[in-house]
């Protein structure tokens, strides 16, 4: 009997002492990461994660986050929505964190927005452009470190304007960014009283990995000037088959998705790009604070950052701001201190409007020339900046 009250009351003392220590305080502050290491952005991705790599490191060595050591916790989006969304429940339920930085493309921002807010954590994307997000239920809880398509597809419109053409073709990916940019560069034509003519307008599944019929199609229609919304690995094979089917004494437009190196890898890819891009655009930094991050992401990884390498690093510092800002790793906190950050990023400044977009920024206009000292014999060079206010 007495052996039986000695152990209920070492049970109890146990269960009391449990209770009193409650759950164990997490040692680091988590922010998580959708990034497409995998799929048709893979190497985008990749340089991309350098630029959160970087910014975390910066974090840290400054002291952290309240107190505390900022942790990535990085999943692969496979450039897949379905795949992308299973990644953000994921950093959610099974790792719990408060913030995420991505999704990186729409398509998996469409399904993740109402997803987040459900769940009170909020998201800031690095590259999501799709304006149709910012009309979706729960984007209060989505933010944008980059520039929108609409304002991607009138910079373009201004090209056509200045260049005098008169017959667009457009063949763009058959999803919310592609239709995006296309529907944003006619909208723009028609709003500065465009008189030329849509002659061709052609979707295209990127899985198909084959686009002689869909080149078919613009070549008939007689274009002086395409428009081709990609991504890097489509974007390749498109320029590729593009000059073997003679389509390279046509002016062509490009747009962020086909900006950069990975598309020089292909030499036929990058031959058609030398030769027919009048202009692409992407959202880029100016300034001391950019050319400051330009050298740090250089001397650390030994090559130049790209394209959203710069706005990665800045979605990074904007959660880790607006986490110490909120002063407790808390979904809703760190959302409200969202809506009223300002920083010099490196992309330009950083602040978000009503509805979470970016209030401010510049697009480069680029081309791709030869050059002898690349690995490829390629580089893709400025030809102006427009800044947006």
């Amino acid at each position: 009997m007495i052996k039986r009250l000695l152990l209920v009351v070492v049970v109890v003392s146990l269960l009391v002492g449990a209770a009193a220590c409650g759950p164990a305080e997490p040692k680091t502050i988590k922010i998580g990461v959708v990034m497409d290491l995998s799929g048709d952005l893979a190497a985008m991705g990749e340089r991309m994660l350098n630029g959160a790599k970087l910014a975390v490191e910066e974090i840290n060595a400054a002291g952290g986050v309240l107190g505390k050591q900022v942790e990535l916790v990085v999943e692969d989006g496979k450039t897949d929505p379905a795949a992308g969304l299973d990644r953000v429940k994921k950093l959610i339920e099974i790792d719990g964190v408060q913030v995420i930085v991505g999704p990186m493309i729409s398509g998996t921002s469409k399904l993740a927005i109402p997803y987040a807010k459900d769940h009170g954590v909020p998201c800031i994307t690095m590259s999501a452009t799709a304006f149709e997000l910012s009309e979706l239920d729960g984007t209060e809880w989505f933010f944008r470190a980059c520039l929108l398509d609409d304002a991607q597809g009138r910079v373009l419109s201004d090209v056509v304007m200045d260049g005098g053409y008169t017959k667009l073709a457009t063949v763009v990916l058959d999803n919310l960014y592609g239709k995006g940019v296309r529907d944003a560069l006619v909208e723009g034509l028609q709003e500065r009283g465009w008189t030329g003519k849509v002659v061709a307008e052609v979707e295209y599944d990127e899985a198909k990995k084959d686009y002689r019929t869909e080149l078919g199609q613009i070549k008939d229609s007689g274009p002086d000037v395409v428009l081709l919304v990609s991504y890097a690995d489509d974007g390749i094979i498109i320029f590729k088959q593009a000059l073997e089917m003679g389509l390279d004494d046509i002016a062509w437009l490009g747009c962020d998705g086909n900006y950069g190196s990975g598309l020089f890898k292909e030499p036929k890819s990058a031959e058609f790009m030398e030769k027919a891009i009048v202009a692409g655009t992407r959202t880029v930094g100016f300034g001391s604070t950019y050319e400051l991050f330009v050298a740090k992401y250089t001397a650390k990884f030994g090559v130049a950052p790209e394209i959203y390498c710069d706005t990665t690093y800045d979605a990074v510092w904007a959660a880790a701001k607006a986490i110490e800002e909120a002063g407790e790793y808390d979904g809703a906190a760190i959302r409200s201190a969202l809506t009223t950050l300002s920083f010099e990023g490196a992309s330009g400044p950083i602040s978000f409007d009503a509805r979470g977009d970016r209030a401010s920024g510049a697009f480069e206009l680029w081309e791709v020339v030869k050059d002898p000292t690349t690995d490829t014999g390629y580089k893709n060079v400025q030809i102006k900046l427009v800044t947006l206010d």
